[in-house]
């Protein structure tokens, strides 16, 4: 009996949970480009004053960030603009209901992973681009091909947004790059290391090269150590790339996830 007892207060909640679920409004707007396209023109309307043209926030709360609002189911974000959030600066929403659930699907888009958001570009001419012209695979590899300087992009698609694939291509300093250091290292002896720091302690520092090689340096060794004040990424493809070849890399990177992609159904 007390076997059964247990089972009822394990199962019951269950089901009751997911019976409500049931009843859980989902945003029609997802994975409609045209949808949040208009979700982000009315945002760029109402929105950007306080929380900042991409999301980055400023005098209202940082959309990018999943702290607070990220997990809420998409029928609590819907409310939340249409009702706004008494006690703070932001005012309920003055728009029809459709309108409102293009603008949730924009707001959802700034921290989906790229492989769940829908694409404007093409991504095979991105990917001729990301070998060609951009040179992304000087410093990139993908599912073990390109070099080894950079991050390796194949999963990137499954762990980072669309918004911050956009953004780490046009100002590749916007986020203090704190895992991508460039270093140039002098030794006593007079050899000179450039390349990423990888590890860095107060005994050694591991750099590595253009060529992917690994420099294992002892501090006591070094004569002089310089840190970047930049990113290693190149800062020139606003003005090297059009807005449709960005399109196209973007679609190319956005599809590069271990997870194989769907494509989302046509609404």
């Amino acid at each position: 009996m007390r076997f059964r007892r247990v089972l009822c207060c394990l199962v019951l909640p269950l089901a009751a949970q997911q019976d409500a679920s049931k009843d859980v409004k989902k945003n029609p707007a997802m994975g409609n480009p045209q949808a949040i396209a208009a979700g982000k023109t009315l945002y760029m309307a109402s929105c950007v004053a306080c929380h900042g043209p991409n999301g980055q926030g400023g005098r209202g709360p940082n959309l990018r960030q999943r702290i607070a609002w990220h997990p809420l189911e998409d029928e609590a974000l819907f409310k939340t603009i249409q009702k706004g959030v008494p006690g703070t600066d932001m005012p309920p929403a003055n728009l029809p209901e459709e309108r409102l659930w293009q603008m949730a699907a924009f707001v959802r888009s700034l921290t989906a992973p790229a492989i769940e958001s829908p694409a404007a570009g093409d991504a095979a001419a991105g990917e001729a681009l990301f070998r060609g012209k951009a040179g992304c695979s000087h410093c990139h590899r993908i599912q073990g091909v390109g070099g080894m300087l950079g991050p390796d992009l194949t999963n990137i698609a499954a762990i980072r947004p669309m918004a911050d694939l956009r953004e780490s291509i046009l100002d590749p300093d916007a986020d203090g790059f704190p895992r991508h250091k460039g270093v140039t290292v002098t030794l006593k002896s007079g050899r000179v290391v450039k390349g990423v720091a990888r590890n860095r302690t107060n005994y050694s520092i591991q750099v590595q090269d253009a060529q992917g090689d690994l420099h294992l340096l002892r501090m006591a060794d070094v004569k002089e150590l310089t840190l970047s004040g930049h990113s290693p990424m190149p800062r020139d493809y606003k003005d090297k790339l059009s807005p449709e070849e960005l399109d196209n890399l973007l679609a190319y990177l956005s599809r590069q996830s271990i997870r194989p992609y769907e494509a989302p159904e046509k609404k």
